[in-house]
């Protein structure tokens, strides 16, 4: 029985989660409480959905599935929300928690780890910040489908192009800093930044509401901000229209704390260069394979510090690869290739391993 957020979503979860069991589902069966999913039982993809919106579900699912081995993959203030129910899992199945982690110290109160069989974690810098709270975790990483995410033009053709695009995909959440990398290239436009298009594919959030507008955000800064938004829908989400989006950019902007960093990871495949921080898992996963825009600061959080990117860093770094295209290319050539020793048959195997603990 895994619990997440809908696979038929557009979120890193639902896309690790379905990466994941559609390539399991042919040894185990397996049952997917999903979150945010509102519709009837349906077969997809070696797996079947499950609606999961009250946690009193838990119960009767473990009743009626009886699970051998119960996977709770979201963030850690979930997993505590539906703590309660680990005594009754146990019950019926080992539990493993996998839980990412971006930052430390850690305030929020994480004594319901100590009831799982195992915790995962998608890198070891989440690993290190679990161990200095005093908890042991395995690495379990993401990957990517490089049959999906490849570049789909030659990367020559595509560097000398005469505008550079430069692009996000995120959740429209304050960790990820939309409106500071909204700044930043405003500040790259005023310091001479030219032929450039930014865009921004934002996913919405149950939180967004309390976000500012960034259609309106940009409209007050007075820069042009091609944005686009995708809401929660029970279908599919169609991966070969995020590679598309990510084939047509030359640059990826999320400077972010990172327990992973999956958009990163899938521009990095599809031939286009990450600019990142030197905070979370970025250097582990993108390592030299991008740009480090400085740290102006942290936020100090109940799940830990959160690195605040530099502003005027980051324009700068914006206004470099717009005159270095041909530096840009040879990152990008090296990010494809950093990006394939990150796959998803090597990391269900992996998982497949800590399965049979």
């Amino acid at each position: 029985m895994w619990i997440s957020v809908s696979p038929l979503q557009q979120s890193s979860f639902s896309v690790v989660s379905h990466n994941l069991l559609k390539r399991l589902g042919g040894y185990h069966e397996i049952y997917y409480l999903a979150i945010h999913y509102y519709g009837l039982p349906q077969e997809y993809e070696n797996y079947t959905i499950l609606q999961f919106s009250d946690h009193k579900q838990i119960s009767e699912y473990l009743r009626a599935l009886r699970p051998e081995i119960t996977v709770i993959y979201q963030s850690p203030i979930f997993i505590k929300s539906i703590s309660h129910c680990f005594d009754e899992i146990r019950m019926y199945s080992k539990l493993i928690l996998y839980v990412p982690i971006e930052g430390y110290p850690i305030t929020e109160d994480l004594s319901f780890m100590e009831k799982a069989d195992l915790i995962l974690v998608p890198s070891k810098f989440s690993q290190k910040c679990l161990e200095k709270e005093g908890y042991k975790a395995e690495v379990l990483y993401h990957g990517v489908d490089t049959q999906i995410f490849r570049p789909l033009k030659p990367l020559d053709q595509k560097f000398s192009e005469p505008i550079l695009k430069l692009g996000t995909v995120a959740s429209h959440v304050w960790r990820k800093q939309i409106t500071r990398l909204v700044d930043a290239y405003k500040l790259a436009l005023q310091k001479g930044l030219k032929n450039t298009e930014y865009y921004l594919t934002c996913t919405t959030y149950d939180s967004t509401k309390w976000m500012p507008n960034l259609n309106v955000y940009a409209q007050k800064m007075d820069i042009p901000v091609k944005i686009s938004r995708t809401a929660y829908l029970n279908l599919p989400v169609q991966h070969e229209t995020i590679a598309s989006f990510y084939n047509q950019l030359h640059l990826h902007l999320l400077p972010t704390s990172e327990s992973f960093g999956l958009p990163n990871l899938e521009a990095m495949a599809c031939g286009t260069v990450p600019i990142v921080i030197n905070h979370g898992a970025a250097p582990e996963i993108v390592d030299q394979y991008g740009l480090y825009a400085e740290i102006e600061g942290y936020l100090a959080t109940s799940m830990g510090k959160f690195a605040l990117v530099n502003v005027h860093d980051l324009a700068e770094k914006i206004l470099w690869a717009s005159e270095n295209r041909q530096a840009l290319l040879r990152l990008a050539e090296k990010a494809i290739e950093r990006a394939k020793q990150f796959n998803w048959t090597n990391v269900t195997s992996k998982l497949e391993e800590y399965l049979q603990f």
